[in-house]
């Protein structure tokens, strides 16, 4: 069975303690997509502009910090360790700088994984996880 991923962007705004990195965030998008994520059985990772790609599972401290391209380039060997041993790696965009799909889809051509995108501001698309995650399973 292939090993699928899930990934988003970190967001702005955060609690004011440590937290596992999926409630840390107070995005309605991050939170949406771990609990969705435990119920789909998909590893979630979240590409931090602070951490690199962590785990939703993660406990860490409230950090303020953003993606560029040379924290990408620090981040880079980090992030292919984690994701060198999945199949495919489904990505939510949704409102997120440009700068974390660029990071992430510079990784994934360096390991060609299959890649896919989705979602729009506002948690456009959100709703269609499930029918991609069930969809790639079934590839």
């Amino acid at each position: 069975m292939k090993k699928i991923v899930l990934i988003t962007a970190c967001g702005n705004k955060k609690e004011n303690r440590p937290m596992e990195a999926g409630k840390i965030y107070k995005s309605p998008r991050i939170r949406y997509l771990y609990r969705k994520s435990k119920e789909l059985n998909v590893p979630f990772f979240i590409l931090s502009g602070g951490y690199g790609l962590i785990e939703g599972n993660e406990v860490i401290e409230p950090y303020n910090a953003v993606m560029t391209k040379d924290k990408c380039k620090g981040f880079k060997e980090e992030i292919k360790k984690k994701l060198k041993n999945f199949d495919i790696v489904i990505y939510y965009r949704g409102g997120a700088r440009r700068e974390y799909l660029d990071c992430i889809l510079e990784v994934i051509s360096e390991l060609n994984k299959k890649f896919v995108v989705f979602g729009f501001k506002n948690m456009g698309d959100i709703g269609k996880l499930e029918e991609i995650v069930n969809h790639e399973r079934s590839e």
